[in-house]
C-alpha cells in the first residue's frame, strides 16, 4: 500500500474497486486479488486491502480442498456495498460447483486477458459471462464477457484455453451469425501459440464472408504487443477496429 494516510473516499474507492472485480469474475484466489490490488489500483501492499475487506464482512472466504487454494467471493454486505454500481448485484450468488480445475484454468485465463485489454483500451464496461447469461435466451451464443469501448464499440471476447475441432468451430460461427449485431466484432484469445494456429486455419474458411469481417485473433503473446488477425493478416488491434468501422457488418 502507497505511504501516508488516505480519504475516506478513496478509501471507499480501493473497496468497491476490489468488489467490483470479484463481482465480474464470481470469485477469486487470495492471489488474484493480490495481482489486482497491485496492477489496476497500484497498491505495493495489497494484503492490507484483502484483510481490511474480509474483516468489514464484504468478502469471505473457503479452502479448495483439490487445488489448496483459498477462494473469496462476495457476501451480501459485499454486495450491498456495490449495489449503486453493479445493477445485477441481486442476482449474484456464488455455488462451490462453480469451481473445479477447468474452470479455474479458464477464468486464470479470462483475468490475464483482462488486464493486457485494460492496459491497452479505454474501456467503459466489462460485462461478465454470467450476467450476459442473465440477459439473454439460454440459447443465446454467450461469451466469456462484453466488452464496451469508450468509443462505443460492442467486442465479444472468448477466451480458448482447450482445443476445438471444426465441427464445434462452425457451431460457434453459426451461432455468433444469428446474434449480430449484438456486437460489433468477436474478438478470440487463444492461450497458446499452438492452439491460435489451429484456430486461425480453420475458423476463417466457415462462411468467410462473416468470419473474416467479424473475428479478430490473437494469442496472449500478440495481444501484449496490441495485434491480432483480421482480414488475412496479422495488424494492430486498433487498426483492425477501424477497418471493422470501414467495412460495416455483414448483411445476411
Amino acid at each position: 500500500m502507497t505511504k501516508g494516510r488516505i480519504t475516506r473516499k478513496e478509501q471507499e474507492y480501493r473497496i468497491s474497486a476490489l468488489l467490483r472485480f470479484i463481482f465480474i469474475f464470481r470469485y477469486a484466489t487470495r492471489e488474484q486479488l493480490y495481482e489486482f490490488a497491485h496492477k489496476r489500483l497500484g497498491l505495493t501492499y495489497p494484503r492490507w486491502l484483502v484483510d481490511y475487506s474480509t474483516k468489514r464482512g464484504f468478502i469471505t472466504a473457503y479452502q479448495e480442498p483439490d487445488l489448496g487454494l483459498k477462494v473469496y467471493y462476495l457476501t451480501q454486505k459485499g454486495l450491498g456495498f456495490i449495489h449503486r454500481y453493479e445493477p445485477f448485484s441481486n442476482r449474484y450468488y456464488f455455488n462451490r460447483r462453480h469451481t473445479g480445475f477447468n474452470t479455474f484454468e479458464h477464468q486464470r485465463a479470462v483475468i490475464e486477458s483482462y488486464y493486457i485489454l485494460y492496459e491497452q483500451f479505454a474501456i467503459k464496461e466489462w460485462a461478465p459471462e454470467w450476467v450476459i447469461r442473465k440477459k439473454f435466451r439460454l440459447k443465446s451464443k454467450i461469451p466469456d464477457a462484453l466488452i464496451v469501448l469508450d468509443s462505443g464499440i460492442k467486442i465479444a471476447l472468448e477466451v480458448e484455453t482447450f482445443y476445438k475441432r471444426r465441427d464445434e468451430w462452425k457451431v460457434v460461427v453459426y451461432k455468433y451469425k444469428h446474434e449480430m449485431p449484438r456486437y460489433d466484432a468477436i474478438l478470440i484469445i487463444a492461450y497458446s501459440s499452438s492452439n491460435y494456429e489451429g484456430i486461425r486455419d480453420r475458423l476463417f474458411y466457415i462462411l468467410p464472408e462473416f468470419s473474416q469481417k467479424v473475428f479478430m485473433l490473437t494469442d496472449l503473446v500478440l495481444l501484449k504487443q496490441g495485434q491480432c488477425f483480421y482480414q488475412g493478416k496479422v495488424r494492430e488491434i486498433r487498426e483492425a477496429i477501424d477497418l471493422l468501422k470501414q467495412l460495416g457488418k455483414p448483411q445476411y
